[in-house]
């Protein structure tokens, strides 16, 4: 007999959140555990209502500071770094 993530809900969300805190996106982490659209959201509803709110918390908070970004970008923006082996892309 076999088991799945799906027969234990608690498993669910524990695997769900270590995704998460791995810096895996929801849309992968939906993906990699086989939930349904309706399940992950849940998931990432409690997953960031534990974590502290509605932004998401793997974000780096610079990330989500307006005053930061606004900042940055007046001073030119973070530089573009060009890998010699990918000159084609140039």
């Amino acid at each position: 007999m076999s088991t799945s993530i799906h027969d234990h809900p608690g498993l669910a969300g524990a695997s769900y959140a270590a995704l998460r805190y791995e810096g895996i996106p929801p849309w992968r982490a939906q993906a990699n555990l086989g939930l349904t659209a309706g399940t992950a959201a849940r998931l990432e509803r409690q997953f960031r209502a534990r974590s502290g709110g509605g932004m998401d918390p793997m974000k780096p908070a610079f990330a989500r500071h307006r005053e930061h970004v606004r900042a940055v970008m007046a001073e030119g923006g973070y530089p573009a770094l060009r890998c010699p082996a990918l000159r084609w892309r140039r």
